[in-house]
């Protein structure tokens, strides 16, 4: 029998039709199958214990170093550099004298000054025996007086003469008194011809040099306190609260890069600088052996405080996924997802901050990339 075209599409359609209709009722048990079966797979891990640790908390500063204290000294007086004492590097005490004026004039009139002073004590002397006298005399006219013994007149002639005495005598101790002022002053110019250092310092910059004229209030030397030096720096807003006065500071410089140096908070501004975002504050950083320069680029790390307790993993225990960091604590053989946050390192260990992350608990620390919440798991052999 002979079949039409029609007839044969109709056979294949059906056909069709009902391969895929068996194909639709295949799949959905086939994967249902492979799911049980990777379910009841246990995977293959090793455990480790989270260990409770004591950290010290730090807060990271950048600044810079500079003397303890730096004084720009300048001459009081006019005049010609006539000798140079101290010069760049050398060290100082407070009051060694650092260069030298012309002192001629200045010696000149201080003998000046010293002679006029003489002069006026050698009179003073001599008003004074005159007062004395006068008393003397008016102490005796006084009683003949009251005898009627002198006239009235004699008695008011002597009266007078005291009366003169005293005044000179006056004159006399007000010019003493000039006389050691205008020597005093006459010192001090003489004084002003030294430049001394005003404090325990190193010279870290001379201005000057011999036979040069200088004008009073010149910038001449430049002093600077080195045996303890100042850690001027910045922590970051979020750090301000942890910073304190009295804290430890470690201080490192770029030219000892292997050594730290000890310090102590002694300032901290009272205020945010609303431009960085920072906080200002100081340290004293002790420098007996002269190791650290003022001007060091320095980075200072400030121990806040030291909390107990903490929890840390193996490194090999936290999975890392694009900025996502996770453990998997084991409960009954199966694992249990939790997010962390990673903190301080400390030898091969992580500390992990999360929810329910307490030391005793034993997290997954191999095989972490199969592994998923709710994953059944089993310790290797």
């Amino acid at each position: 029998m002979k079949t039409s075209p029609l007839t044969l599409l109709a056979i294949t359609a059906f056909a069709v039709l009902a391969f895929h209709g068996c194909s639709g009722k295949e799949a959905p048990n086939g994967q249902a199958k492979g799911a049980q079966a990777k379910e009841a797979q246990a995977i293959k891990i090793t455990t480790a214990a989270i260990e409770g640790r004591s950290v010290e908390r730090t807060v990271e500063a950048t600044g810079t170093l500079a003397g303890w204290d730096e004084v720009i000294v300048s001459n009081e007086a006019s005049g010609t550099v006539r000798e140079i004492r101290k010069d760049l590097g050398d060290r100082v005490r407070k009051g060694d004298v650092l260069a030298v004026l012309d002192q001629r004039e200045a010696r000149l009139s201080l003998d000046q000054a010293r002679a006029a002073h003489q002069t006026a004590l050698k009179a003073l002397e001599r008003e004074k025996a005159t007062l004395e006298e006068a008393k003397t005399i008016h102490r005796r006219y006084e009683e003949l007086f009251k005898r009627e013994m002198v006239s009235a007149s004699q008695y008011d002639d002597v009266k007078t003469k005291l009366e003169v005495a005293s005044s000179q005598f006056n004159q006399a101790e007000s010019g003493i008194e000039e006389a050691a002022a205008k020597l005093a002053l006459a010192g001090k110019r003489l004084a002003d011809t030294i430049i001394k250092s005003p404090i325990d310092a190193t010279v870290s910059r001379r201005a000057i040099s011999a036979g040069e004229y200088l004008k009073d209030k010149t910038d001449a030397f430049t002093v600077v306190s080195t045996a303890t030096l100042k850690f001027k720096g910045t922590v970051a807003e979020a750090s301000a609260p942890m910073v304190a006065i009295g804290q430890e500071v470690r201080i490192n410089v770029e030219a000892f890069k292997d050594k730290v140096f000890s310090g102590k908070l002694t300032r901290i501004s009272p205020a945010v600088d609303v431009r960085t975002r920072t906080l200002e504050l100081e340290a004293s950083v002790p420098n007996a052996k002269g190791a650290l320069k003022p001007g060091f680029f320095a980075r200072g790390v400030i121990s806040t405080h030291r909390e107990g307790n903490v929890a840390f993993v193996p490194e090999s225990a936290v999975y890392s996924f694009i900025g996502i960091n996770k453990v998997f604590v084991i409960e009954n053989g199966v694992a249990r997802e939790k997010t962390v946050q990673v903190g301080a390192k400390d030898g091969g260990m992580l500390e992990v901050k999360g929810e329910a992350l307490k030391p005793g608990l034993k997290v997954a620390a191999s095989n972490l990339p199969n592994l998923f919440d709710g994953a059944k798991v089993a310790k290797e052999d």
